[in-house]
């Protein structure tokens, strides 16, 4: 039997027994409200393929009055569900680094001349935390989050229409695993150039003690000039934090596409770790649609 659970997720049960999810989510701050984010959560391993089917259709037919144009997903390679996704006809699209920071060996005075530089220039670095958060402020840190997402993210091509401010800031900063002291923002005055922030880790549950993750970070585009000064000083801001509340390892999402992201990452002693294969299964009344 497969049951549809709080219009987010398909649950397959068999004589009583869970045997698979398969969870399907709008994501609030993403480019367009009919792309779906979608994973398998652990299925039997007895008729994986048969449930992960009765699984996708069932949740298919849930959105299908939204006509999503397309799922969107990541597996590691060796996952046995990558095999799964192909079957249902998702396609790799895009690999995604995983490497992480041992925090405990970083030595920060390593940052001090990038540090001095920021300084120099005249920026100074604050958090979430800190900041008043009049609706002006908020209204700044949104119009610059949704310029550096869009130009650090290759999910899909940008389009101009976004989901509501409120909608974006409930689902994205108000996400419970954001900490707002973790979150830093370059200012020049009173101005938002840049920022970056630590979140608790969400690719690996069992770690979220112990590791926290790099959300979007980056820089405005007329301040691109400065980016590895300003990169590099909310760098020093998110390693300090990390060591003083005792976590292990910062990990990092890399897009293999994008250099902003790359440059200040091969800067800093981040270690291989796993790569994330991130998968697309466009809809059949989108091909259709084009094709006519």
């Amino acid at each position: 039997m497969v049951r549809l659970e709080a219009d987010k997720k398909v649950i397959a049960e068999i004589k009583g027994k869970q045997v698979g999810t398969f969870w399907f989510s709008v994501q609030d701050w993403h480019y367009n409200p009919r792309i779906y984010w979608v994973g398998f959560q652990k299925i039997a391993e007895t008729d994986v393929i048969e449930v992960a089917t009765k699984l996708y259709n069932a949740a298919v037919k849930a959105i299908e009055p939204q006509q999503p144009l397309l799922l969107y997903t990541g597996v590691e390679e060796d996952d046995p569900l990558h095999s799964v996704l192909l079957q249902l006809g998702f396609r790799e699209f895009r690999r995604v680094y995983s490497p992480t920071l041992d925090v405990a060996a970083f030595d920060l005075l390593s940052l001090d001349v990038a540090t001095s530089i920021f300084e120099r220039l005249g920026y100074r670095i604050t958090t979430l935390g800190e900041l008043e958060q009049t609706n002006r402020v908020k209204r700044q840190l949104h119009t610059l989050f949704n310029e550096v997402y869009a130009d650090t993210s290759t999910v899909v091509q940008a389009t101009p229409e976004r989901f509501s401010f409120e909608a974006w800031w409930a689902d994205v900063i108000d996400d419970e695993d954001i900490i707002p002291e973790a979150f830093f923002i370059a200012l020049d005055g009173d101005e938002m150039v840049g920022f970056g922030n630590l979140m608790h880790s969400y690719l690996v549950p069992d770690l979220r003690n112990s590791e926290l993750g790099t959300a979007t970070f980056g820089t405005k585009r007329t301040y691109r000039h400065h980016h590895r000064e300003i990169m590099l000083a909310i760098k020093a801001r998110e390693i300090a934090y990390a060591k003083q509340h005792g976590y292990a390892t910062i990990r990092a999402e890399i897009d293999a596409e994008n250099p902003w992201i790359l440059q200040i990452c091969a800067e800093l002693p981040f270690v291989q770790g796993r790569d994330y294969i991130s998968m697309v299964r466009v809809m059949n009344w989108t091909v259709q649609r084009h094709a006519t």
